[in-house]
């Protein structure tokens, strides 16, 4: 008896043409943004670079402009650097390792791969041409955070949704900077006062201009956009990195629902669990997941020790276009309340503060922010807000709607160090 067997195309090998044709497409790619203005981000990327490590992994929530970011660094250098997306038929079929070898045969040593995560051993594979190709660079990106937790070999380098300075300038090519004026009003107002339309601009940005797809988009549209993204991380990312079942889905879109249509407080874990009809553990599963989605922000109390463990913690959406977008779909209106709150603790971290709660104390104040040495407390609010709530603490401070404004416009020097 005679067994035959059939050999299938060795994948360590790769037509040329192939790989042409990937050139091809990149180059054709960066039509979509010779007109666009150049994200910050890109001068962090190019002027690390050639600096160890050589893997950069860029990460970011679905639509923040992972791929408008590397296309434009391609487009500075476009003979030197090879880019191409990870989901492109041609990839898929010979792999990442066999794509980026051929075309470090080609003479092209600095590569850019997009939708990394949708290639499930791009680790390995990375890894692999690290170690063979000693001048190789690879800048690699996704729009599963989940997906991505460096090595001792990579560089991790993450990408937010705008602040309203990044916004403005990509609207309209002003460039705006503020820096400690959000902590004073009469700095405000006069800061405030300088800029043309700048609260015109804050409006429409405090809705859906954290996300690049408003810049061209109607409001509505861009919202559509923003909640089409929320929805994929949920159902795609949530099962394929974390291998979630139905119902624990369905139990991330409820919570999400409740979150959005809820004002800000402490997340009793008790009492959801008895709402949504799951355990406590799901609960605390559910919730790493989506902060670990970049959809939603865990503060935790400004305590140490068991009192850490065991508080509560206050639930807030990552950036407030999540809530607005989520709050269209149901037909509610976001409250405006919560919206302020993560405005500022949005922009609180971009300019580097760490932001806490408040425990213990009857009617104190939203949070604890600090950077390095520097620690205030804070109150966020309305016209109603005053000192009050600030009374029996050192270095507090209100901020109002107007404060926040200021806060949101985060110097580019800060974007780039």
């Amino acid at each position: 008896m005679r067994l035959f067997i059939r050999i299938s195309v060795d994948k360590l090998s790769m037509d040329r043409k192939a790989v042409e044709e990937l050139r091809l497409i990149s180059l054709s790619l960066l039509k979509t943004v010779v007109n666009l203005k150049e994200r910050y981000i890109v001068k962090k990327l190019e002027d690390n670079v050639y600096k160890k490590p050589r893997i950069k992994l860029l990460k970011g929530f679905r639509g923040v402009g992972k791929t408008t970011a590397l296309l434009q660094l391609f487009g500075k250098t476009a003979d030197k650097w090879f880019y191409f997306s990870a989901d492109h038929p041609i990839a898929k079929e010979a792999g990442i390792y066999t794509t980026v070898k051929e075309i470090v045969l080609m003479g092209y040593f600095n590569v850019l791969i997009d939708e990394i995560h949708t290639y499930p051993a791009w680790k390995s594979e990375i890894k692999a041409l690290h170690d063979e190709f000693s001048n190789l660079t690879v800048i690699a990106s996704g729009s599963a955070p989940l997906a991505f937790l460096p090595e001792r070999r990579e560089e991790l380098i993450e990408l937010k949704p705008l602040d309203l300075g990044e916004y403005i300038f990509l609207k309209k090519s002003e460039i705006i900077e503020s820096g400690e004026e959000w902590q004073e009003k009469g700095a405000t107002i006069k800061f405030i006062a300088s800029q043309n339309s700048i609260q015109q601009e804050f409006n429409k940005y405090l809705v859906s201009g954290g996300f690049p797809s408003s810049l061209e988009l109607e409001e509505e549209k861009a919202l559509n956009a923003i909640y089409n993204s929320i929805r994929k991380s949920v159902r795609e990312d949530g099962v394929f990195f974390l291998s979630m079942s139905k119902e624990k889905i369905f139990g991330m879109e409820n919570l999400l629902t409740y979150l959005a249509t809820s004002p800000l407080g402490d997340l009793n874990i008790t009492s959801l669990s008895k709402s949504l009809a799951l355990s406590k553990t799901v609960i605390y599963e559910i919730l790493s997941a989506l902060e670990g989605m970049e959809i939603i922000r865990v503060i935790k109390p400004y305590k140490k020790g068991m009192a850490l463990v065991r508080a509560e913690p206050k639930i807030l959406f990552s950036h407030p276009n999540l809530r607005y977008a989520i709050c269209k779909q149901l037909g509610k209106n976001a409250e405006i309340g919560a919206v302020r709150e993560e405005l500022a603790v949005f922009g609180f971290a971009a300019r580097g503060w760490r932001a806490f709660t408040i425990k213990g104390i009857k009617k104190s104040p939203d949070y604890v922010v600090e950077k390095g040495d520097k620690i205030l407390v804070v109150e966020i609010g309305g016209p109603s807000k005053n000192k009050s709530q600030l009374k029996g603490f050192e270095k507090g401070l209100v901020i109002d709607e107007l404060q926040l404004i200021p806060l949101l416009v985060v110097a580019k020097s800060s974007k780039t160090a």
